[in-house]
């Protein structure tokens, strides 16, 4: 009777102590990896919107489209712009992911998060007469007249302002948008974090 008991009482013992010890391992084990921190926006749909600041009726776009996202097949350029010569012109965007319904307005998502994003510029020194010179993606330094600004005081370039020089054939027109969370800066670059896109248009002015 003794020795059943002792039988039966040595795999209780295991039993218990295999459960503490699961336990142990599990309180590890179950701890979820922590969820990735602002994850790049995935885009499929860009509109560049040139407005004539004296005459909102004339407009000329630079149209953008990835069609699958992340997904294999490469953007198009659906639309460049053309400006009239010294002429100024307000950009604004239409920025949208068309894989979701309903359609994500990626615009309102930036402006939440106007601390972790900034837009850079690259242009032909010729294109404008204000801003001068080509851009702050080459030189972080370089003009750029932006309107719109974030909490601590840093651009964001929803909106800007630009006017043209004279006629020219030919010119390019490059826009990065960068996502840098915990890095923006009065000093961070076009390429600190990561790019949430890099469009560059053929542009003619006449």
């Amino acid at each position: 009777m003794n020795t059943m008991k002792k039988y039966l009482f040595f795999p209780t013992i295991c039993m218990l102590f295999g459960a503490l010890a699961f336990n142990a391992c599990s309180d590890d084990d179950d701890v979820a990896p922590p969820a990735e921190e602002n994850p790049v926006e995935e885009f499929t749909y860009i509109e560049f919107i040139f407005t004539n600041v004296d005459d909102p009726n004339d407009v000329t776009k630079g149209i953008w489209e990835d069609e699958d996202g992340f997904g294999p097949m490469e953007p198009v350029i659906l639309q460049h712009p053309v400006f009239s010569a010294e002429t100024t012109y307000k950009l604004t965007f239409i920025m949208e992911n068309r894989l979701v319904t309903p359609v994500e307005d990626l615009v309102d998502e930036i402006q939440d998060e106007d601390d972790e994003h900034q837009f850079f510029f690259a242009f032909d020194e010729t294109l404008f007469s204000d801003p001068e010179g080509n851009g702050n993606i080459e030189n972080r330094d370089g003009p750029i007249n932006y309107l719109d600004f974030d909490d601590n005081g840093l651009p964001l370039g929803l909106e800007t302002l630009w006017t043209t020089a004279g006629p020219q054939q030919g010119a390019t027109f490059r826009t990065v948008l960068a996502h840098q969370p915990g890095v923006k800066s009065p000093t961070s670059t076009w390429d600190s974090g990561d790019i949430d896109w890099d469009i560059t248009f053929g542009v003619d002015v006449e």
